[in-house]
């Protein structure tokens, strides 16, 4: 798994979630909070960085390591695996030990301790993350639900309608999502995937946003979706722009996705009608990113740039 992948790893398993809680009832789960970072902008549902994610569906954290204190991971480096900790509260930590405890002997998940109440148990390393996170939840999760509802002394709570309502329901996309699950539920269709609803509406959101800039900063002939061009503008010294939009979670990854589109809008089958080829994201590029641009200017001579637009500040950075 690299970098990138890292974000398939996110919207996959959102959308294994959001499907099994419309088919389950009082299922819940405590996706990423807060924004911080723009983290939650760019795709990573649950907390982590480049290297991890956890996913818990009870509310309790160990402050110290700065991680929840029941959750099951996927790391890069490490693998996937199960991960009890609560370094910060000895009392708490009693609970928790009792828990490894109980895992073994009822689901046979015999944790070792790693560090002073911290414990993991690991998946084998040919098991795909998303056949763990299915046996998470169908076996784990249940007896650890049991335990906790057993010892509401540990200060450790269930993940709750209150949790899904203030957070999960507030992911983009989340209500046409769901109305979509009870449509093919009725219909007997194929299941959408939650992640194709967040990425249409982190799109349409990017387009309008970049649109009313566009035409507050002496960009004109301003046009949407016009043969299949996300946002054409003649700027301020009279150039044709195409903006090619996309909410991938990287720069480098957009500009995999955008780059084919533009030369085939702009050329295809033998014409050249913008003057200036611009990807846009939410995104901050990184060095590689912009050497790479350059290149492509420099070697093959295509007119591609690339900026970034701050959904925080409603501006647009330089060209890269």
């Amino acid at each position: 798994m690299n970098k990138e992948d890292i974000h398939m790893v996110h919207t996959e398993c959102l959308d294994y979630l959001l499907e099994y809680q419309a088919n389950h009832e009082n299922f819940y789960f405590i996706p990423r909070k807060r924004n911080n970072k723009n983290r939650l902008a760019e795709g990573k549902y649950f907390i982590g960085d480049d290297n991890y994610l956890e996913i818990t569906f009870w509310d309790g954290t160990d402050s110290k390591d700065r991680i929840y204190n029941i959750a099951f991971v996927i790391n890069r480096k490490n693998g996937t695996y199960l991960e009890i900790s609560c370094r910060d509260n000895s009392e708490r930590a009693i609970y928790l030990k009792e828990l490894t405890v109980v895992l073994a002997d009822e689901v046979g998940r015999k944790f070792t301790q790693i560090k002073d109440d911290k414990w993991q148990w690991h998946y084998d390393e040919n098991i795909p993350y998303f056949n763990a996170l299915s046996d998470f939840v169908r076996q784990v999760k249940p007896v650890v639900d049991k335990f906790i509802s057993m010892h509401p002394e540990s200060g450790i709570k269930l993940a709750t309608k209150e949790i899904n309502d203030e957070y999960v329901k507030k992911l983009p996309g989340y209500d046409l999502f769901i109305d979509e699950i009870q449509k093919s539920k009725k219909t007997g269709s194929t299941t959408a995937k939650a992640s194709e609803y967040i990425i249409t509406f982190q799109h349409n959101e990017l387009s309008n946003e970049l649109t009313t800039y566009l035409k507050q900063n002496e960009f004109i002939n301003v046009k949407t979706d016009e043969d299949f061009v996300d946002i054409k503008a003649i700027d301020p010294n009279g150039k044709k722009i195409y903006f090619e939009l996309k909410t991938a979670t990287s720069v480098k990854m957009a500009i995999r996705q955008a780059l084919g589109q533009l030369l085939e809008y702009n050329h295809y089958p033998n014409k050249n009608n913008a003057d200036k080829l611009i990807i846009v994201t939410t995104s901050e590029p990184e060095k590689e990113d912009m050497q790479y641009l350059i290149g492509l200017r420099n070697i093959y001579h295509i007119p591609v740039f690339y900026q970034q637009f701050s959904m925080e500040n409603k501006t647009l950075s330089k060209e890269y």
